[in-house]
Formats: structure tokens, sequence, C-alpha cells
């Protein structure tokens, strides 16, 4: 297979260590023993500087990732929303008694609906790295070499994640990093994890 970049070149040539594509000498770079092409370079730089090496992880799609949290979210979502409704009613008849802000509603309708997500996903994660959808999907969160993650970054990718969401800009932010070469969204980049296919 020719070199991707240049057709004509055929010998010497290299695979990058993330995108796993064939380049020749003069399309690739060294960084800590690894060599790296120009569009993933910059990834790779990302993730040394953040303390976190990209090893060769089958990385899980984005697809399988957001299915994941939807499957997740149809788990929870009754218990959820049933104590979200009670809670809403209750606050609902004291604001209005009280002419009080409907932004301070809001917050705090937000934040107690996502502890039982926060809580879910936490003890999931630190007991074995998956929730049951991302069972489902067979995908899993590990370290960046592929280990099982230590409860510390569970529950810090846990609630990251969870601050994210609340604060809404920075959610979409924190997903869209999930599109870049390494498919690794911010809250990961943050824990030092990765979600990888895993048909174990």
């Amino acid at each position: 297979m020719p070199c991707k970049n240049h057709p004509m070149t055929e010998e010497k040539l290299t695979k990058c260590g993330r995108c796993r594509q064939t380049f020749c000498p003069d399309c690739v770079v060294e960084l800590k023993g690894q060599f790296y092409c120009a569009d993933c370079k910059g990834e790779t730089v990302k993730d040394l500087q953040s303390g976190v090496e990209h090893g060769q992880l089958e990385l899980a799609s984005i697809g399988a990732r957001f299915a994941a949290v939807f499957l997740d979210g149809l788990i929870l979502a009754i218990p959820v929303f049933g104590i979200a409704f009670v809670l809403a009613m209750v606050f609902l008849g004291s604001l209005v008694a009280t002419g009080g802000s409907n932004i301070v509603f809001e917050l705090v309708i937000g934040v107690i609906a996502a502890i039982p997500y926060v809580l879910y996903e936490g003890f999931m994660l630190s007991s074995r790295g998956q929730t049951l959808g991302k069972m489902a999907l067979k995908i899993k969160v590990v370290t960046p070499e592929g280990n099982d993650i230590t409860p510390g970054q569970a529950w810090s990718r846990t609630l990251v994640r969870a601050l994210f969401n609340q604060l809404r800009l920075l959610g979409i932010i924190n997903y869209l990093f999930a599109f870049g070469q390494a498919k690794t969204a911010l809250h990961d980049r943050i824990a030092k994890t990765r979600v990888v296919k895993w048909e174990r």
C-alpha cells in the first residue's frame, strides 16, 4: 500500500500510531517512540500535554457512545421523572406563594434530577467500567493503556460530565471534543480515560 499523501512512494513506509494509515518518512513525525501523521500529531500532542498517552486501543465510535448514554437515560427515566415531578410540585407551590425565581427552581430541580444519574454511573463505572448501556453496546471505559479505571477516575469522570451537562454551553463543548481524531470527550481527557470497544 503506497503513502496516503504520495501515491507514487511505496518504500520505507510507516503506519501512523493513531489512525493506522500508511505514510512515507516525509509525512510522519516521531513522538515518544511512535510515528504520527500530520492530522494525528495535534491530538497526540494534546494527549501528552494532559498526561495521557494514546495506545493501540480500538476506540468506540461516537454513535455507540451516544447510544449507550441514550439507553442509560431510558433505564433511569421513570424513577428520575417521578422524583422530579414530585419535587416540582412541592417547589412550584412554594415559589408561587413566595414569588421566588424560576431560575432557582430550574437549578434545584436540575441538580436533584442529576443525582440518580451520578450515583448510577459512578457506581457502575467504579465496579466494572461499564454502565448497562455500555454493556449493551459492548464498549467500556478504560485507562489510556487499556487497563481498568480506578474508582477515583470513575467518579471524577462522572462528576465532571454531570457538571458540564448542568452548564449547557460547557456540555456542548464537552461532547464536541469527542468528534476529534482521538474520539475523546473533555470529561475523558480530565479523568484520563478512554472509551473502547469491548467484546470480552
